[in-house]
């Protein structure tokens, strides 16, 4: 299985980013503007699990939390929180991460995957590697192993 990332750049535009991007955002080395996003309070990612011949199993969204820009311990911790279920509701964690992507958001996807859009139809996921190593306290690519 192989983990591919994308974020929504300021222009609602899907790009790919690299396992070693998504690690330096996570430990403060690199902003979200870095990876095409914007200055903001959040990042957009997708994370999609493929197999081993690139086709998607599961797409998870994530709205990533970020300080001016940044993955900060406080981001850290208030992502931390929509992985509590005595915090925050499933239906209040669906809700928060699938509003406001890009309309055509999955077929961005279909064309940067290079894939059919019938390939997508594959169950999505809330999180993904990034709210799971939040949760469990891991890095991004010591969760990734819990994805499969």
């Amino acid at each position: 299985m192989k983990l591919r990332y994308f974020v929504v750049t300021g222009q609602g535009q899907l790009e790919q980013v690299g396992r070693a991007h998504i690690e330096a955002l996570w430990r403060g080395w690199i902003g979200g503007a870095d990876l095409g996003g914007e200055e903001s309070n959040e990042l957009r990612l997708v994370s999609v699990l493929c197999n081993n011949r690139l086709l998607p199993k599961k797409v998870y969204l994530l709205r990533l939390p970020l300080t001016d820009g940044q993955f900060t311990h406080e981001s850290y911790l208030t992502l931390r929180v929509f992985s509590r279920s005595d915090c925050v509701t499933p239906q209040e964690v669906i809700r928060h991460h699938t509003e406001g992507w890009p309309r055509n958001i999955y077929s961005q996807l279909a064309v940067a995957l290079d894939v059919t859009r019938r390939d997508l139809e594959v169950p999505l996921g809330i999180g993904g590697p990034l709210l799971l190593a939040a949760a469990m306290r891991l890095s991004p690519r010591q969760a990734v192993k819990y994805l499969k």
